[in-house]
């Protein structure tokens, strides 16, 4: 199996590979916008493994929540890819990756500077994401545990006793993956995108 995998929903965009049990991945600077950097970059990565775009075998996206922009880049780029060579897809939400690794407590994305993307996590089981004030945070948790990133700085939570770093991100989310091919769950052709909230345009032409 020659899995690539690709997480374009943060402002650092991950791109991470399983071939045949080996793993690697790659963090792409903030600095370097998706849209211009992330072809030149996923073609680097191949290259870089000594594999071309034609020997990947299965493709996995993570489907947000995080940026609009961001979301549509790396599904449209995996879309393009599974229509050209005919490879299955595999997918997820961020949030259901990362509950594969926590019994109970709450995860959190950063959303905007003053609030977070939040799920509350049930043995193992991701529930229904949220938008949440930074500020309002600790008071949805109460004293439940913690789940942050390492690819997140969320200033207001950096104090909370039970908070918890998820340190190896990229691994987990090849794992996810790599399990979700080897129990055939695939998605069609038109997996969908979770957003978890309104786009500016349409808060704009709602209001």
């Amino acid at each position: 199996m020659k899995l690539l995998c690709i997480d374009t929903t943060k402002q650092q965009a991950i791109l991470a590979l399983s071939n045949d049990g080996c793993n690697t991945y790659v963090t792409i600077p903030d600095t370097k916008k998706h849209s211009e950097a992330l072809l030149m970059e996923l073609e680097n990565f191949l290259c870089n493994n000594k594999l071309t775009i034609k020997d990947i075998t299965h493709l996995g996206c993570v489907t947000g929540p995080g940026s609009f922009t961001g979301i549509r880049i790396g599904m449209a780029t995996i879309k393009a890819f599974s229509f050209a060579l005919n490879l299955p897809i595999v997918s997820d939400s961020y949030f259901n990756i990362v509950s594969s690794t926590i019994k109970n407590g709450y995860a959190v994305l950063k959303n905007t500077s003053t609030a977070v993307y939040m799920s509350k996590v049930y043995c193992s089981k991701a529930k229904e994401i949220q938008v949440v004030d930074n500020s309002a945070v600790l008071d949805v948790v109460k004293d439940k545990k913690l789940y942050v990133s390492e690819y997140e700085q969320i200033e207001e939570l950096k104090a909370y006793n039970q908070l918890e770093t998820i340190t190896n991100y990229p691994e987990i989310m090849l794992n996810h993956f790599v399990c979700k091919v080897e129990n055939g769950e695939f998605s069609d052709a038109e997996f969908a995108p979770v957003y978890a909230q309104l786009s500016q345009a349409e808060k704009n032409f709602k209001g």
